[in-house]
């Protein structure tokens, strides 16, 4: 074989272990976000340390769902209750059952329960419960129908298209908020001409401001920095 030759051999070869890595890359990118997407995650129910009916508590009994997660109404994240909220029914209530026993034993020990996780987002979205709630936005929203469920599941996708679609809609826009909406505009506030240097001018401004200044706001904002800041 002559230097030309195997010269364009090598080339060739050089060319195939570029484009194969290339295909490599762009499928292990691919996989990844796949992986890490919420919707992955769709219908995932995870075994939790104790059998816990959401059914029994929520639906049954008619528990509201702020009792246990009180913090979702004030914080961005949703506490999972201490220990201290079982006990407040369970001293009394099915003592003798061994899951509560085995509440109990955590409880006096001091030690809490290793609950496993179920709605999982990326690093990267930023969810704010308390948000959600004081606007209206019910639980089951999200979360489906916990008050039915024996073992709670990821009920919907949660992926960047499902939340895009509840903010574009208008069905949790309130009388109160239109109403704020066209006195910000007819003062010049916030959402009136006055903010427009600081957003860059009119076609710099976010989605939410041409919303308003049109008098028809939606549920939230849809720019990036809405979930991702």
């Amino acid at each position: 074989m002559s230097d030309e030759a195997g010269s364009a051999e090598s080339k060739k070869v050089q060319k195939l272990v570029l484009m194969g890595t290339a295909v490599a890359t762009v499928l292990a990118i691919a996989g990844t976000l796949f992986y890490v997407s919420p919707q992955w995650y769709q219908n995932y129910a995870p075994t939790q340390p104790i059998p816990f009916s959401h059914k029994r508590h929520a639906g049954d009994f008619k528990i509201p769902c702020l009792y246990c997660h009180a913090s979702a109404e004030r914080a961005a994240h949703a506490e999972v209750p201490g220990l201290e909220t079982c006990m407040n029914c369970h001293s009394v209530v099915k003592t003798d059952s061994p899951h509560i026993q085995k509440v109990k034993e955590h409880f006096d020990a001091k030690k809490p329960m290793e609950w496993v996780k179920v709605h999982v987002l990326p690093d990267f979205v930023r969810f704010n419960h308390k948000r959600h709630i004081s606007a209206g936005v019910a639980c089951q929203t999200c979360h489906g129908p916990v008050e039915t469920m024996e073992k709670v599941y990821q009920w919907a996708g949660l992926n960047m298209g499902w939340c895009m679609d509840c903010h574009r809609n208008d069905n949790y826009v309130t009388d109160r908020r239109k109403e704020w909406a066209k006195k910000e505009i007819e003062m010049g506030g916030v959402a009136g001409a006055s903010a427009l240097p600081r957003m860059g001018g009119a076609e710099a401004a976010p989605l939410w401001y041409k919303a308003l200044a049109n008098k028809h706001p939606h549920n939230a904002d849809v720019s990036c920095t809405t979930c991702h800041y």
